[in-house]
């Protein structure tokens, strides 16, 4: 029966012998090469060897053909099988031989089945082609969709890192603000914090609106001030606003922690100062006692808030609106300067003051104030 051995080429760099005629040292060689073979497990019947000369480069060269056991041709693994046994230096020849390297030959059986069914195949080539370009299609498709939800999940996610990412940016807003240490929340957020606004979380009221007690999600106790629609700002106050007090960091001045501009509201979120105001001390409405020294300890607390506010803060600011009722107290009875609607930044340019009108609840007026409305 016909078969189709798989054939090469073995070439040896650096034989010992001579004498390309002594069939004995090939012999010697076959045998080693079954050897190999059966111990690798290749379905090999028989090698022969044929063709020995020296080439230019003075290596041996001897033609190779293994023989299949069992089929007429070895399958892919098989010769695969043989070219490991071969081609990685696994088969270790007879010493009189020493090193070499094997060149396989084209599988003569794999070309002979290529040719023969070439024509057959065509049809399932092209039927191939068309499910594979509906699969492709499909796939587009599909990585369409995918793309277009990842690039929401992103924005999204830009949105949470990035609080004015979706700011609206528009002549009547301003650019977006160039804030430190302040995030945005959305509206569905402090609804939630607040229990939707309810009347047990309601904790002060004045011109700017209402200001409720929130939680967040750590537990954090914070104060959130809501703006009435009487009292709102225009995008580009309420901008400059939350600009100027994300820049503020000082232990007596109460810290803005973030803010929420979405859905027509305007709300201001600050750390919670649990002991209320000064204003309620002194009056007795807190029924907590302030001693003197305890009143001098506040004082100078909310003199170093203003300093640092005045000489410190970055640009300076002029508070205008300075009373009992605007200094609170935290669980220490330390002093937080708060409420800062009525703000004033100061110019960096080359005026040493800003001219501004008299704000603030009415009460002592500096005279010198009174007759030139300018901050020094």
């Amino acid at each position: 029966m016909c078969s189709f051995p798989y054939t090469g080429t073995l070439f040896f760099r650096a034989p010992s012998f001579s004498d390309l005629g002594n069939s004995r040292i090939y012999a010697n060689l076959e045998m080693e090469l079954m050897k190999s073979f059966g111990s690798h497990q290749v379905p090999v019947d028989s090698v022969s060897l044929s063709n020995s000369t020296k080439n230019s480069e003075d290596y041996l060269a001897i033609s190779l053909e293994v023989f299949p056991y069992g089929p007429d041709h070895f399958n892919r693994t098989g010769v695969s099988m043989i070219g490991f046994v071969l081609s990685n230096q696994t088969f270790k020849p007879p010493k009189e031989f020493g090193p070499f390297f094997f060149i396989g030959d084209v599988y003569e059986y794999f070309a002979d089945v290529s040719t023969g069914t070439q024509k057959s195949s065509s049809m399932g080539i092209i039927i191939g082609a068309a499910i594979g370009g509906s699969v492709l299609v499909l796939l587009l498709l599909l990585a369409g969709v995918y793309a277009f939800h990842q690039k929401k999940r992103a924005e999204r996610a830009t949105k949470q890192n990035n609080p004015f990412a979706s700011w609206d940016s528009n002549t009547n807003s301003g650019g977006v603000p160039q804030l430190k240490g302040a995030r945005s929340f959305s509206f569905q957020e402090i609804k939630k914090y607040t229990n939707n606004f309810s009347e047990a979380n309601e904790i002060g009221t004045g011109g700017y609106g209402k200001v409720y007690r929130g939680t967040l999600p750590t537990g954090q106790l914070v104060a959130i001030k809501r703006a009435q629609h009487g009292s709102m700002q225009g995008g580009v106050e309420f901008k400059t606003e939350i600009e100027l007090l994300s820049r503020v960091h000082h232990k007596n001045v109460v810290s803005l922690l973030g803010f929420c501009f979405e859905q027509g509201e305007q709300m201001l979120v600050y750390e919670y100062v649990p002991n209320g105001s000064l204003k309620e001390s002194l009056s007795g409405k807190s029924r907590i006692r302030l001693d003197w020294m305890r009143r001098l300890r506040i004082a100078l607390g909310a003199a170093r808030g203003l300093s640092y506010l005045h000489e410190l803060a970055n640009p300076p600011i002029i508070h205008r609106d300075i009373k009992s009722n605007n200094i609170l107290l935290d669980e220490r009875l330390n002093a937080k300067v708060g409420d800062f609607g009525l703000s004033k930044l100061m110019v960096d340019a080359e005026k040493d003051h800003v001219t501004t009108q008299v704000k603030g609840t009415m009460g002592y007026l500096d005279p010198e104030y009174y007759y030139d409305p300018a901050v020094d």
